[in-house]
């Protein structure tokens, strides 16, 4: 009786598991050093039903260019803002951002453009290890719906 209570419970905890998030396993240096390759993080799917992502967030989304690939990456701007980067670093609004979490700045060049201008459904993300990132630098800004959850 106890083995059948046992898989009946797990049957319906395994289902809802599923809806409230999963685990990933960081497989790059994006996020060092912070979260280095091997890794294995909680991805809440509903911590984004009651509020919007905030500034800060190290969220997962489905990778900008098209692919069915998912990343790990940190919100930095938010819906309306407009970012920028100098030869001192990433502005919010015309305004100096100090990123305490950042292991390397790279000086913007060519490679990617130097302003975005959000709209009112996208978020600026990027990778902690500037370096070895490919991020809204290279792909431009996320929608909402590309944001699968927060990590936990």
């Amino acid at each position: 009786m106890v083995g059948l209570l046992s898989s009946v419970a797990y049957s319906v905890a395994r289902p809802v598991h599923l809806l409230t998030g999963f685990r990933i396993e960081v497989k790059d240096r994006s996020m060092e050093p912070l979260y280095p390759a091997g890794t294995r993080l909680w991805v809440s799917r509903i911590a984004y039903l009651l509020r919007e992502p905030r500034r800060g967030d190290v969220v997962v989304v489905r990778r900008m260019g098209g692919s069915d690939l998912i990343v790990l990456k940190r919100v930095v701007g938010l819906p309306g803002e407009r970012v920028s980067w100098t030869t001192h670093g990433l502005n919010i609004d015309g305004v100096a951002f100090w990123e305490h979490y950042v292991s390397s700045v790279p000086v913007p060049g060519d490679e990617y453009p130097v302003e975005h201008q959000l709209g009112l459904d996208e978020y600026y993300v990027l990778g902690d290890n500037r370096l070895y990132s490919e991020d809204s630098r290279h792909y431009g800004p996320v929608k909402s719906s590309m944001i699968l959850g927060k990590v936990v």
